[in-house]
């Protein structure tokens, strides 16, 4: 069982059970200087995002969104080679009131500057237009399961955001179509 302040962490690094063994150690000891990053196996099963609805029309318990970013960009280069497999998974806080009122500049900068709940805060404001933008480039079904990448590409490039070259809402739509543009597309 995981500890709660674990899984409270901001990210978690995902090793694959059956890398455990060699990468568990080295990751942990990388990460150690970072109180925001758990270093956790997985535990689930794939099967286990597709369990049906419990009978009596029961709703399944909805996981928080999640942010897949870029591992190799927090992976030492030696253990590059060695990582497959491993994730790099931000949870998103629950939304709160907190920066309600904050400008979108400024929710950008700290969002840059891993402020958690400047991140709920700037994905829920601009999680629709990503998905409509998504949507049409991939299509219905493969934008129902890239969401979580493209918000780590969001999150993994936002430091490249400039406000004095382009508006937020035409950054977020260039970060969207180069992710579309890396994906094999389907006919369907």
């Amino acid at each position: 069982m995981y500890r709660a302040t674990e899984i409270s962490r901001c990210l978690i690094c995902v090793v694959p059970a059956d890398r455990a063994g060699a990468l568990l150690a080295p990751l942990r000891e990388h990460f150690a200087g970072e109180p925001r990053v758990a270093v956790l196996v997985e535990q689930r099963a794939l099967s286990s995002e597709r369990e049906p609805a419990s009978l009596g029309g029961a709703r399944r318990h909805q996981r928080a969104p999640i942010a897949e970013r870029d591992p190799k960009r927090a992976l030492p280069p030696e253990l590059y080679r060695e990582a497959r497999g491993v994730r790099l998974v931000q949870r998103l806080e629950p939304l709160g009131r907190v920066h309600e009122d904050t400008d979108t500049i400024e929710l950008a900068r700290l969002s840059r500057v891993k402020d958690p709940a400047a991140v709920s805060e700037l994905w829920w404001r601009f999680s629709e237009r990503v998905h409509v933008r998504l949507r049409r480039r991939v299509g219905e079904l493969a934008a129902a399961t890239a969401t979580p990448e493209v918000l780590g590409c969001i999150l993994d490039d936002l430091d490249r955001y400039d406000p004095e070259q382009q508006p937020l809402t035409a950054w977020l739509d260039a970060v969207v179509d180069r992710y579309a543009d890396g994906r094999v597309q389907s006919p369907y």
